[in-house]
Order: structure tokens, then sequence, then C-alpha cells
């Protein structure tokens, strides 16, 4: 294996408004509307856990009470979290969050779950394995947008020189382990 112990290939997945998601999956007329999401007391329209980007666009946010938010889009849709026992009950939402995993498995990683809408996954098996096949995009200044963290950086005029020395210095280590 080319990784050691110190060098780790994580991604941290991250839903976004992820609850939006799973009612407008439930409801399908939802999708492309403002809508969001609330939860427990019915005060002031109930607090808004997950927002649409729709809604967003509108000024609404997370934290928000649903009064608010129909002040500042009233054609915004509110889906209210099913409750049992006086408490949400979030079987559906876990539920989902648990079949994102299934499909993030597929990926060959290892996934640990971190809530409802968000997990970790472990990629190092899978990019040593790319690696070894020298799947690597060889023109390195055509990826903007990654960065190794943890290697020495060389002396560098500028931030992409810097980044490109990185993944230089990571590719060459990582080839000869």
């Amino acid at each position: 294996m080319f990784s050691s112990p110190c060098t780790r290939v994580v991604a941290l997945i991250d839903m976004d408004c992820f609850y939006v998601q799973v009612e407008q999956r439930r409801d399908p007329s939802l999708r492309g509307k403002p809508c969001a999401v609330v939860q427990y007391n019915k005060w002031k329209g109930g607090g808004i856990i997950a927002v649409s980007y729709e809604a967003r666009d509108n000024g609404v946010t997370r934290n928000m009470r649903g009064d608010d938010a129909k002040a500042m889009c009233p054609e915004i849709i509110l889906c209210k979290v099913p409750t049992a026992n006086g408490k949400a009950d979030l079987t559906r939402y876990r539920d989902a969050g648990a079949e994102v995993i299934q499909v993030l498995l597929q990926f060959g990683g290892i996934v640990e779950r971190a809530s409802v809408d968000e997990a970790y996954i472990d990629l190092t098996r899978v990019v040593d394995a790319r690696m070894r096949e020298n799947c690597l995009v060889p023109e390195l200044e055509k990826m903007e947008n990654t960065y190794v963290v943890g290697h020495p950086q060389q002396e560098c005029e500028g931030p992409v020189a810097a980044r490109i020395s990185g993944l230089t210095e990571y590719r060459s280590k990582s080839n000869s382990d």
C-alpha cells in the first residue's frame, strides 16, 4: 500500500438541503419551488431546518421561523417533519441517509456516517490503487482545486506554484513507496 498511516485521503460528504431533497423526492411537485422543512412546535410556524435553493434566493435561511419565511417569500411551501410521541420522527430522513451511504460504499472506500446528512469516506485504498495504475492527470496545472496538505512546500512564487509543488511531491513520494 502506498499510504502511510499519516497519509490518508478522506472526504467529507455534507448533503446540502438534504431534508428538502427528501421531501422533494416524496413529492416531485415541490421541485423547483421555494420550500423549507420545519420541525417541532407550531410557534411562529415552526423552526426551519433546511431550505431549498429557490427559497434561499428569496432570503430564507435555516433557523428562521416558518412565519418569518412566509413574510419574506409568500410562495414558500413549508414541509413539516412528522412527529411521534410528541417528538420529531426523523425516520424518513434517516432511511434516505442510509440509502446515500449504500451509494457511497459502491466507490470502494470506508464510510463513517457522521449524521443523517453527513458522512466521511476514506478513499485511501481507492486512490492508492489508481496511483498504482498510473491513472493520474498528467498536467497538474489543470487540477485547479486539488491541494495536498502536509507536504513541506519548497520556496514557490505564489499559491499556484506551491499547490503544484505539493502535488508533485505527493505524487513522486507515493510512486516510490
